[in-house]
This record gives C-alpha cells, structure tokens and sequence, in this order.
C-alpha cells in the first residue's frame, strides 16, 4: 500500500516532538555522520525549538554598502514556503550581526518559522520577547552595512561539514541543530520516533532498578 503523503506542517510539529540526539543517531546508523551543525550554534534563549525546511542564504564580508545587496534576501523571504526556516552561510564572517528584530518580524509574516545562523544575532531580547527561535553562533550589535552583503539564496550551501540544500530538514533544541536530507524527513522521523519510544522504556526500567548492562543488551541502545 503506498504511504500518505505527509504535510510539512505536520513533519514539522512532530520534528519539534523529537529531540535532536535520537535523530543524529539515526543519521549515524544510516552512514551520515556529518550532518550536525558546529556546537557554537545555539539558540537565543531556553527552550527554543524549531523545525521546518531549509531556506538558504550565502553571504560574504564586503567594506561597502549598496542598496541592491538587500534584494537577494528580499527575494529569498518572500519566495520562502510557510515553515521555512532561513538557514545563513556567512563565509566565516564574525564582524556583524546576520540577523535582527526587523528581519524576524518581516519574515514572520511571511511565514518564516526560525533561523539559523553560522553567523551573528541582534536585537535579542526583542527576538526573544517575539518567541521566534533563533540559533547562531553569536551575538553582535554591528549592523552588516559596510561589513557584510548577501551573495545569493535558494542554493547549496556548507556549515562546518554538513552540506545543506534548500528543503533539507532543521531541527534545533537545546542541544543544537541536525539537518536531515529532504529526502530522508519522514523516514529518519519516523525512526527517531521509535528511538524515543525505547529510551522512555529504558528511562521506566532504570528507574525500577534494572541493570543497565541487561537493558544495553535488550534494546541495543544506552
């Protein structure tokens, strides 16, 4: 019988469901070990969750400023589908903050469900105030005019080792941020929802004073 397709909004709201450790051990089991994101990049504030596909953006350092450099990521959010997450490459830039207040509220609108950066955050606290999860890898008053300009959106792009394309799946969580192959989303959720089913069941079992070593050789997992 073949499978329901499964909307993004429901992939999301179950992605959110599942912590990030149980789906990088399904990417492990599968011979994907480098698809979690550098461990600098957290979120903003506790408990902030997000997950939806990749919306992609690459960017570089630059001494000058021009207008039209803001029509590259002008495009990339309003082409963006519902429950993106915009997801930065900045080229190794740590002189600017890649994301702020205005931005989170332009792309809000637009659907937009979070954003990651290998890159800088500001305006936190009004982020913050918003509930809209933001991870990066730092915080920066700087402003990117005259600093940084955005080179291109919608393509390919690398943070640390991990190769991420548009609609590739993001999960962040306190732990940090796995990206799952588009063409993997339901499969790996799927699984990694079994992997939690198992680690409840080993949590009860230790708790009532089972041997942890029986419980490794049970279930294969500790």
């Amino acid at each position: 019988m073949a499978t329901e397709p499964v909307s993004v909004e429901e992939l999301s709201e179950r992605y959110r469901k599942v912590y990030t450790p149980a789906i990088a051990d399904i990417l492990d089991e599968r011979g994907l070990p480098h698809q979690v994101l550098p461990g600098e990049i957290q979120a903003i504030a506790p408990g902030m969750r997000l997950a939806g596909p990749a919306q992609t953006i690459k960017g570089a350092p630059v001494t000058i400023h021009k207008d039209e450099y803001l029509e590259v990521a002008m495009r990339a959010f309003l082409e963006g589908r519902p429950g993106m997450i915009a997801v930065f490459d900045t080229s190794g830039d740590r002189r600017a903050a890649h994301w702020g207040e205005l931005v989170t509220t332009a792309t809000r609108l637009r659907g937009c469900a979070g954003a990651v950066m290998d890159g800088g955050v500001r305006d936190v606290e009004r982020i913050m105030e918003m509930g809209f999860p933001v991870f990066a890898r730092f915080r920066s008053p700087a402003d990117i005019r005259g600093r940084w300009r955005y080179v291109d959106a919608g393509i390919p792009i690398q943070i640390g080792e991990v190769l991420i394309h548009p609609g590739d799946f993001i999960v962040g969580d306190a732990n940090g941020v796995v990206v799952v192959p588009e063409e993997l989303a339901l499969e790996v959720l799927a699984e990694a929802e079994k992997v939690v089913e198992v680690e409840n069941q080993i949590r009860e079992e230790l708790r009532a004073g089972a041997d942890p070593l029986e419980l490794y050789k049970k279930y294969g997992r500790f």
